[in-house]
């Protein structure tokens, strides 16, 4: 009897073993593009904590500079998923590029700096005239220069603007090659460490709360729809470990040098974790549209502004919470 026992135990126990295995192969690989920023850390412990896993997927990261890649990636078919602010969605949409919006998972409101040489501060006062500010054109690197220098009262046109890659910024910064950069965080603040006392970061007003999405394409959501779910499943239970365990995803960062113990404690607070979809994203792109449109940034010869409503698929967030999607979406 007991070597019955035993053997119903040990068959038990490897058919236990086959199904994970089963399910495991069973999982299927999905490719998301994510930038390197605080604003990523959704993605980072949804692979940590393998909830990716949980619903079924396999997480393969495809490592891109800025969010400004990473829809580029989307549009190309690089990625199936890509996180980004909502500015190079608002360019994406004047190329055509099939994606779609599935939700905001962050906002920040001091996410972004400008910063300069010591040397353009005289007196306490700032002077930009003929200056070479450094710049991520189409991204939110962009339209927080333009904003900021619209703050101060500067002519975008008495400024020499120096587009590079995100990567480029800190270093152009440090070695001369350019007077002042817009830049975001986490890099924002390794110029500042890097350039010790020449580097100067210029105050202002949360001039952008910015708006970190979870974007999809479009002919991925539409044949693999099982797959848009459990993705977004588990990015808000990622987002709920954020909430409940700020300690431990904090330190995720720190092991990853995205930040440091200095910014957290300094900065922690502008950052907001919750999936969402807001009325605010369509007016944000609404005006960020006009902006491109005004400061040149868009081919004249363009049709009229897209209709943003059409880059946002309210519909998945709605099923997995519906009472996070705003009246606009319904």
């Amino acid at each position: 009897m007991k070597q019955f026992q035993l053997s119903t135990w040990i068959y038990s126990l490897l058919l236990a073993l086959l199904l994970a295995a089963q399910s495991a192969d069973a999982a299927d690989t999905v490719r998301i593009a994510v930038p390197p920023s605080p604003m990523s850390l959704p993605f980072y412990v949804a692979i940590e904590r393998k909830f990716f896993e949980k619903h079924q997927i396999k997480p393969l990261l495809v490592e891109c500079n800025s969010g400004q890649d990473c829809i580029k990636a989307l549009g190309k078919g690089q990625a199936d998923f890509a996180s980004s602010s909502e500015l190079p969605v608002m360019f994406a949409a004047y190329d055509n590029n099939p994606i779609s919006v599935l939700a905001t998972l962050v906002t920040n409101k001091d996410d972004l700096k400008f910063l300069v040489s010591r040397n353009l501060l005289h007196d306490g006062r700032l002077s930009l005239a003929g200056k070479r500010i450094g710049y991520v054109p189409k991204s939110s690197s962009h339209y927080y220069m333009d904003t900021f220098l619209l703050f101060k009262g500067v002519d975008t046109q008495q400024v020499v603007k120096v587009p590079m890659d995100a990567a480029e910024l800190t270093k152009a910064l440090l070695q001369g090659h350019v007077d002042a950069i817009s830049v975001w965080e986490p890099m924002a603040e390794q110029a500042l460490q890097l350039g010790g006392h020449e580097i100067v970061q210029v105050e202002a007003p949360r001039l952008y709360t910015q708006t970190h999405n979870v974007s999809v394409r479009n002919q991925f959501k539409t044949e693999q729809a099982l797959q848009v779910r459990g993705v977004l499943k588990a990015l808000d239970e990622a987002i709920n470990y954020i909430r409940d365990y700020p300690s431990r995803t904090q330190a995720l960062l720190f092991r990853k040098n995205l930040v440091s113990q200095e910014h957290i404690e300094k900065n922690w607070s502008d950052y907001t974790f919750r999936m969402t979809l807001q009325q605010s994203l369509v007016s944000t792109l609404q005006g960020q549209a006009r902006w491109a449109g005004r400061e040149g940034h868009i081919q004249k010869n363009l049709p009229k502004e897209p209709e943003y409503l059409n880059y946002i698929d309210a519909s998945f967030l709605r099923e997995h919470k519906s009472d996070h999607v705003d009246f606009v979406y319904r």
